[in-house]
């Protein structure tokens, strides 16, 4: 039987611009991405969350018939959170034109006992103090996860060093990491990040794939460098890092044991990860999300074993 998996992040109004075109007022944030791609993984999950008095009930129903429930997202009067955000010709390089917070700014979130028995605790990419409130009332947790940005990482500080401590998976990009740890290396911010108290690290390098670091039992730091999906031409990359993320934590459902993954599930979880973040820079926004289907998921894992096993 799967363990349960608790997804928190934002449900956003975005407005993406690349050198490809143009995307207005589309449904996404870090929390939609997410339990977009674990859903593809998992059917045992919830997500929770807070839109505005403005959030038209089309984005409920197309979530509901892709199999992620919006019981547990609340309304509240005001607008929903709303991110413009504009991507470089080299798209590892982005731009935030707009952020409006909206009722997420001043949403106070209870979780229903319901949820506070989740196994595995998934903060994606919200403000620190947001994301330790979440896991702090995810008691039954044996596994959390918790997504970065450089933005709150100098600006909460401290929330950063708490939330570090608490979770056993840390996820962050090269200069989110290199940030954190003062470094320009990602390698040995990658470690430095181990002593800050998570069992497990990933820096996510974009085209150029992530690293997962683990110090295990015996003070031993164990790599898997896995490399990207193949991208003959990518359309937008937004929400790819938040899809990594649900892909990854929707396959540990199936394989936590007691809330210690072993070493080889992890991985194979990554590859997952990055083969679900791949697709999703096909096209803009969440549409290829939606179009995903398990089977295809499946045939896509079969090539990336191909791209990337040797003897």
């Amino acid at each position: 039987m799967s363990d349960k998996a608790l997804i928190y992040g934002t449900i956003a109004i975005d407005t993406l611009i690349t050198p490809n075109g143009r995307a207005n007022s589309v449904l996404g944030g870090s929390g939609i991405y997410a339990a977009l791609a674990a859903r593809l993984v998992t059917g045992n999950m919830a997500l929770i969350g807070v839109v505005g008095s403005d959030f038209d009930n089309k984005y409920r129903l197309a979530m509901e018939a892709r199999g992620v429930s919006m019981q547990f997202v609340e309304q509240a009067e005001g607008q929903t959170f709303a991110w413009t955000g504009r991507y470089e010709n080299d798209m590892n390089n982005r731009t935030t034109v707009s952020t409006i917070e909206g009722v997420q700014e001043t949403w106070n979130m209870q979780l229903p006992d319901e949820l506070k028995s989740c196994t595995l605790a998934v903060a994606t990419n919200v403000t620190p103090p947001l994301q330790y409130r979440m896991l702090e009332q995810c008691s039954a947790a044996t596994f959390r996860m918790a997504d970065f940005m450089k933005s709150w990482i100098i600006r909460e500080r401290e929330y950063t060093h708490k939330l570090l401590a608490k979770v056993d998976l840390a996820l962050m990009n090269d200069e989110e990491a290199q940030e954190y740890a003062g470094t320009s290396d990602s390698l040995e911010a990658g470690y430095k990040l181990l002593e800050s108290g998570p069992r497990y690290v990933i820096v996510k390098h974009g085209s150029a794939g992530s690293t997962l670091f683990h110090r295990d039992e015996s003070e031993r730091v164990r790599l898997f460098r896995c490399p990207a999906w193949p991208l003959v031409h990518a359309e937008d990359p937004t929400g790819a890092g938040d899809s990594y993320m649900g892909a990854l934590a929707g396959y540990l459902t199936h394989c936590l044991k007691g809330g210690q993954p072993d070493w080889e599930d992890m991985k194979r979880g990554v590859a997952m990860a990055t083969v679900v973040a791949g697709a999703v820079c096909e096209k803009f926004g969440t549409v290829s999300l939606f179009a995903l289907t398990r089977s295809e998921l499946a045939a896509r894992m079969e090539q990336f074993r191909e791209m990337t096993a040797w003897d």
